[in-house]
């Protein structure tokens, strides 16, 4: 995902802070248990750090093996507890999350930065970082530091804020009373480099496609849907080019095959799709089993997966973005959510 996903959106006089964490006990332990999802600070010493406030977290350089600081993760400053007898508060973070690769001292991104907020020594970052570790900075450095960087959700809030929604009973309701559609789905396909461009596909009636009362028996309520999307449009696709008819697969022959429109190439050639739709507003971040990911790797598999999301059935609007198979590590990452536990 990337880290513009995660957090809520910005508002006015939006603030942003670099935190330094590392902070320990006289026995050496952590002095907050999870720096990930709280800090805290003395406001007799400090206290520009406000509810609402975007933070990235630091490690400085004296506590990492190779001795440079790295930026690793961040968050949302959700509230901030009333200060003790002593001055002491804690930060609670929200939609906490970790680089996929942190910025580390050193390297071109950090030793190039052009801050906006902060004056730096040329080639050294001495006194650059405040004693009290919190660093206050530009909400244009904010964004020029994690714009389109990928990262991985840590804490629930950001996981349940983009969690795969199902479509609501009501929107369900309206595509049954609908009489006739008077217009198709409008696809934005999301190229891999960023651009985009629009197609605008008519559908025959999908109320009249779907049994309404298995889907709302079902888990996902929006899966079918994106199927019928891409059915409609592949269908479409075919009898304009003369291909072989494609055939939605999850239906006719039971959804344990690892993907679920089976199309053809223009010779010929099987292409088997699977098809994952979601109303959230990202792309990357969808839950895929383990046998799809094996559907993938058989040998001469002309394998992808067809992502829908952004799913809006009051405009008939939806994005997609296509993913060329196999999976592997080298072009996926994939971050485990769930285990099967065996005692020994």
């Amino acid at each position: 995902m990337k880290i513009e996903d995660i957090l809520p959106s910005p508002v006015s006089n939006q603030e942003a802070f670099i935190l330094d964490h590392g902070k320990t006990n006289e026995n050496g332990s952590l002095k907050y248990k999870d720096d990930m999802t709280s800090y805290g600070w003395n406001i007799k010493r400090f206290n520009k750090l406000h509810e609402g406030a975007y933070v990235l977290n630091r490690h400085p350089g004296k506590i990492t093996k190779d001795r440079k600081f790295e930026i690793y993760s961040g968050g949302y400053v959700k509230n901030i507890t009333e200060p003790d007898d002593n001055g002491n508060v804690i930060a609670t973070i929200t939609h906490a999350f970790t680089f996929a690769t942190p910025l580390k001292q050193g390297e071109s991104l950090l030793e190039n930065f052009k801050w906006d907020s902060k004056k730096k020594k040329e080639g050294s970052w001495e006194h650059f970082w405040n004693q009290y570790g919190m660093n206050s900075i530009s909400m244009k450095d904010f964004w020029a530091l994690v714009k389109g960087q990928n990262c991985v959700p840590f804490d629930e809030s950001a996981i349940n804020d983009n969690k795969e929604d199902n479509l609501t009973d009501s929107e369900i309701q309206e595509l049954e009373d609908e009489d006739e559609p008077t217009s198709g789905f409008e696809i934005t396909v999301v190229e891999n480099d960023g651009s985009s461009r629009r197609e605008k596909y008519g559908y025959t009636r999908i109320a009249r496609k779907i049994d309404f009362t298995k889907v709302q028996r079902a888990k996902n309520k929006t899966g079918k849907i994106g199927e019928f999307i891409i059915l409609d449009m592949l269908t479409k696709k075919a009898n304009q080019k003369g291909l072989k008819i494609p055939e939605q697969v999850s239906v006719t022959r039971g959804d344990g095959l690892g993907y679920d429109i089976l199309a053809f190439d223009a010779v010929g050639n099987e292409i088997h799709i699977e098809v994952k739709t979601s109303i959230r507003k990202q792309a990357d971040g969808f839950d895929i089993t383990d046998n799809e990911v094996k559907e993938s790797l058989v040998e001469n598999s002309n394998y992808k997966i067809y992502r829908i999301y952004d799913l809006n059935i009051k405009t008939c609007k939806c994005k997609l973005k296509i993913y060329d198979g196999p999976i592997i590590e080298e072009s996926f990452k994939l971050v485990p959510t769930s285990y099967k536990l065996y005692q020994k």
